[in-house]
């Protein structure tokens, strides 16, 4: 996800970013963040589609927050705005202009990390990840490349679009990593599907996107095969889907 911090304190932006970074460590969270001092400045390469969410201080120089919070909402309704302020006046004024949150200068770190979980409620474009180890070095892999996991010979293999990770531990520890998340549905044993990356489904296979055909265990066909339409209508109905 991609983050812009707006703010024209040097020591506001510093503690924000750094609440971020460490929310980022806490939470397996993937994002990139930009800052900059002025609205002005943002404005001027903000466009459609690019940014997230975008935290945005209320009293900036050149041109004030909430000028720039109704330019974002006017180009790009889905990008989400927290606004960071030392006054409580502009409350009522910042929740019109559809902003996610309010944090009040100086806000504590929970408060910052109950704001991002809102926006985790909020939002269909967060990104989490797993961190497993691979030979002698920790490798990150967001969620939302994640086609399916299953295990062979002691090791978790991670299938992706890209490459194939693989980590030696049992399935029985890895799959708590997953298990959080709805869009990820065990349908054999020692084996895990990413529903997003169902192409189809037939009487006893899913069919991936990358191709590959992985098995529906009979045992439990039924069970399965109604959780994958609970999600899809969950789907369809909220527009929610899981990407991370």
């Amino acid at each position: 996800m991609n983050v812009a911090i707006v703010d024209d304190s040097l020591i506001d932006r510093q503690h924000l970013y750094h609440g971020l970074e460490r929310y980022c460590r806490e939470h397996k969270v993937h994002m990139k963040i930009e800052q900059f001092d002025n609205g002005t400045d943002f404005l001027n390469t903000f466009n459609a589609n690019v940014y997230n969410l975008v935290f945005l201080d209320i009293f900036l120089n050149e041109i004030d927050g909430m000028q720039v919070a109704k330019s974002i909402f006017d180009q790009d309704p889905q990008c989400l705005i927290i606004f960071t302020t030392s006054s409580k006046e502009h409350a009522v004024t910042a929740f019109r202009l559809h902003a996610l949150d309010y944090l009040l200068k100086p806000f504590s770190y929970e408060y910052l990390e109950e704001a991002m979980l809102r926006y985790e409620r909020a939002s269909k474009r967060f990104e989490h990840y797993i961190e497993l180890k691979e030979g002698r070095h920790y490798t990150r892999i967001l969620l939302s490349d994640i086609i399916y996991t299953d295990y062979y010979n002691h090791y978790i293999q991670i299938h992706t679009p890209y490459r194939t990770v693989r980590s030696y531990m049992s399935f029985k520890d890895f799959s708590p990593m997953l298990e959080a998340y709805p869009q990820f549905l065990c349908c054999y044993r020692n084996c895990m599907v990413n529903l997003d990356h169902i192409a189809s489904m037939d009487v006893n296979d899913f069919v991936l996107t990358n191709g590959e055909r992985i098995p529906i265990l009979r045992a439990r066909r039924k069970e399965i095969r109604q959780a994958y339409a609970n999600y899809i209508f969950t789907y369809v109905t909220e527009g929610d889907k899981h990407e991370s």
